[in-house]
């Protein structure tokens, strides 16, 4: 099995216990902007607007994962709290992996405010922004922090199993 078929089946675990979608990039030309699967997210997208600046959050959290070789939180430019987490085999970043659709509680209390901004900012639905507040998982930091801790283990445990340096795993 490859390493991306191992990241992409703990991608999968991931989701079925936590409940958060996630996405691979491999370099910062793979900026597949569709690849997000939440609902927020594609809701939004039908805005051109949305799109292009979605690519270019994306792009930043890939150059700073590069620079760093950590993961990264971040706040999207519609609001949408973001993980991006380095694949690292060998020494070497072989995939990002992006996390989304989370908010915190205080956001989740402004989402009707924020759902009517969105609405004039990219000229989608206000009352379809408004239901999508509904889909987004709300975590707390210390959740927050497990979950990312979560993806790292399962990651490990998948390229663990196909991934061998000097006879032991990587």
């Amino acid at each position: 099995m490859e390493i991306n078929k191992s990241i992409q089946n703990a991608m999968n675990d991931y989701q079925k216990i936590t409940g958060l979608r996630s996405y691979m990039v491999l370099n910062k030309e793979d900026l597949n902007s569709p690849s997000e699967k939440n609902y927020f997210c594609k809701c939004l997208k039908i805005s051109t607007k949305a799109v292009k600046l979605c690519e270019e959050c994306a792009a930043e959290a890939i150059d700073v994962i590069l620079k760093t070789k950590k993961e990264y939180i971040y706040s999207c430019h519609a609001g949408i709290i973001k993980v991006a987490i380095p694949v690292v085999v060998n020494g070497e970043i072989v995939s990002i992996v992006i996390v989304e659709g989370i908010l915190n509680s205080k956001q989740l209390e402004s989402s009707d405010q924020w759902a009517q901004y969105l609405s004039n900012e990219y000229d989608v639905s206000a009352s379809i922004m408004k239901k999508t507040f509904e889909t987004v998982t709300v975590m707390n930091e210390r959740e927050l922090n497990a979950s990312i801790k979560l993806l790292h283990d399962l990651i490990d445990y998948h390229i663990s199993k196909e991934v061998w340096v000097n006879g032991q795993p990587a």
